[in-house]
């Protein structure tokens, strides 16, 4: 024992020699690829998989100004150089040309994959202290599609321009859809302070004008607003609520049905808000048919959600996203205020725009039927629904902002997965315990650090996941776009950490220990050690003998608590900083067990 101490002494020394840099890729194993900047100052907003496996990510690009920008990485997290090829960095196009709003509220980049391999992208753009929504459409090899010229015949865009919707609202865009019928540009947001609507043809960008070729009319004119542009192809409308008769609101998310349907979640109000939705007819006007619970019979198309607390006073409620099951009917990310702050929630929308009361968690009030209120602290942010027909398939997972609620600090991001029709009736809406987290002792919500290499914590904004159930969030990390994988079951993607790895059926300090250090230090060692950063137990993003290595080598003899970091600085930017976080680790990622 005493020499072993001795041994692991000189290993610490020596690992300021050896420690082995943060590498940036899946494949290559941090679960956390990074795009390059050439300034430091990237961000990242959307995110979108194309059928191949690549993702593309857009955000907001600072060099000489900020611009919107979008890069493709190959399904191993490495940038896919074949996408603008000769750009400043390969695998990364800045959109020039177009300006992007600076302000936090409104620094909003969205991303979409045509059926076709194009790549949209739309956000809000200033020119001369003015909003106004702006896109791009980039051909599959990261050019700009010179087709894609917009509304102004004058002034053709050649692949990214600025609309203006309204002759002097600001126009702010937050979401974007392709309809699945026909891949129509569908744009949502507010203009001034109501919901507005435009819809590009997919040919050349121009606004889907014509009646006779299924164009968007929109609602009637008692329903529009002062400054509706009263054209086709483009509108606002009002959408009056309990505490809001003139019809003030937010178009937050946009999905379309199979048929060319519209379904818009939205927050309307100002400070009694109240989650609303709408859904429209292929031409743009209110489905008489969308009539929730009480709407008569030919006032349909703009239904509220409302409910009220224990008391039975009003409870605020705010959209945040919204997507399409496969049986048609609509999921609803919002945000539910209680006591003295928020919550996150799902509804579950019939598409006559009822409430499914078969969505329901079994969780305690304020969940009830219908309402499942997932997580009780943070700001919901996106969530996705798990495509194809494996056995994730169907599954919800979402994301919000957990930092600075509930002792959360250094940048937290919240994720929970919700099933959804993926096993009996009865357990639609019910917390999926099988998504474990990165430490492996969560149970169906896992909370994870987006701090950087630096002090500054790191924002994340979008979700998707593939068919295997592993998901990906796009953020950035010190400055530049960045995009976390997570295996279905939570795990970052950093490939996997083995305690036995000699194979022999026991987890030893004196073999096993010592070969994983030996190996962090680049001395040669007769057994295979699994490449990447499963053995970067601090979650820091390096493999340091000195802290990972000790800490494997105190555990495998039986340390705990205290004993365990007893000694061991803490990395500035580490993501496990506690006793139990890393004996959790340890325990359920590494194999090592109990003492």
């Amino acid at each position: 024992m005493r020499n072993l101490r001795w041994l692991v002494l000189f290993f610490v020394v020596l690992s300021s020699w050896f420690a082995t840099p943060a590498i940036a890729a899946f494949a290559s194993g941090t679960g956390i690829a990074r795009v390059p900047a050439s300034t430091g100052n990237d961000e990242g907003y959307g995110i979108a998989l194309q059928s191949d496996g690549k993702i593309v990510v857009a955000g907001r690009c600072i060099d000489s100004g900020a611009n919107p920008c979008v890069a493709r990485l190959n399904a191993d997290g490495s940038m896919d150089t074949s996408f603008n090829p000769t750009g400043a960095v390969p695998g990364k196009r800045v959109i020039d040309g177009l300006v992007i709003n600076t302000s936090s509220f409104l620094r909003g980049v969205k991303v979409m994959i045509a059926a076709d391999g194009r790549i949209v992208l739309a956000t809000t753009c200033s020119l001369a202290n003015r909003n106004y929504i702006c896109v791009a459409r980039l051909n599959a090899d990261g050019s700009f599609d010179g087709a894609f010229d917009g509304p102004d015949a004058g002034n053709p865009g050649n692949g990214r321009f600025r609309l203006q919707i309204t002759t002097s609202l600001d126009e702010v865009l937050s979401d974007v859809a392709l309809q699945r019928i026909d891949g129509r540009i569908v744009l949502v947001g507010q203009c001034g302070s109501y919901h507005c609507v435009a819809r590009l043809r997919a040919t050349d960008g121009s606004y889907d004008a014509d009646s006779a070729d299924f164009g968007l009319l929109g609602p009637a004119t008692a329903d529009r607003p002062p400054g509706d542009p009263a054209a086709n192809g483009r509108f606002l409308y009002r959408f009056p609520s309990t505490f809001n008769s003139a019809g003030v609101g937010n178009g937050i998310a946009v999905e379309t049905s199979n048929e060319g349907k519209i379904v818009i979640a939205g927050t309307c109000g100002t400070s009694a808000l109240e989650l609303c939705i709408t859904k429209l007819n292929r031409d743009g006007t209110f489905d008489a048919d969308f009539r929730g619970d009480s709407l008569p019979v030919g006032q349909g198309g703009r239904v509220r959600i409302l409910t009220t607390d224990e008391s039975g006073n009003a409870v605020k409620q705010r959209a945040a996203d919204i997507k399409m099951q496969a049986d048609g009917r609509f999921l609803v990310q919002c945000g539910y205020f209680r006591t003295s702050s928020w919550s996150q929630c799902l509804y579950r929308v019939n598409s006559d725009g009822t409430v499914a009361t078969s969505f329901s968690s079994g969780l305690p009030f304020p969940s009830e039927p219908g309402r499942v209120v997932y997580n009780a602290i943070g700001d919901a942010l996106a969530f996705t629904i798990t495509p194809g027909s494996g056995s994730y398939a169907n599954r919800v997972v979402t994301l919000g902002n957990c930092d600075g609620v509930g002792g959360n600090t250094g940048g937290t991001s919240c994720v929970t997965a919700v099933r959804n029709g993926t096993g009996p009736a009865s357990a639609d809406g019910t917390i999926d315990t099988s998504l474990v987290g990165p430490n492996g002792d969560q149970l169906g919500t896992f909370n994870f650090r987006t701090r950087g290499l630096s002090l500054r914590n790191n924002d994340t904004r979008e979700i998707v996941a593939d068919a295997n159930g592993d998901f990906y969030i796009v953020g950035e990390c010190d400055g530049q776009m960045c995009v976390y994988k997570f295996r279905a079951d939570g795990a970052l993607d950093t490939g996997p950490c083995v305690a036995d790895v000699d194979a022999d059926g026991r987890v030893s300090a004196a073999s096993d220990g010592l070969a994983i250090v030996r190996n962090m230090l680049g001395v040669p060692i007769p057994v295979t050690i699994p490449p990447g950063l499963g053995y970067d137990i601090d979650g820091d993003g390096v493999l340091n003998a000195s802290r990972d290595g000790l800490l494997i080598l105190r555990r495998m003899l039986g340390f705990t608590g205290t004993a365990l970091l007893r000694d061991i600085p803490s990395a500035t930017t580490a993501r496990r900083t506690t006793a139990s976080d890393i004996e959790s680790y340890l325990r359920t990622r590494c194999g090592i067990p109990r003492p």
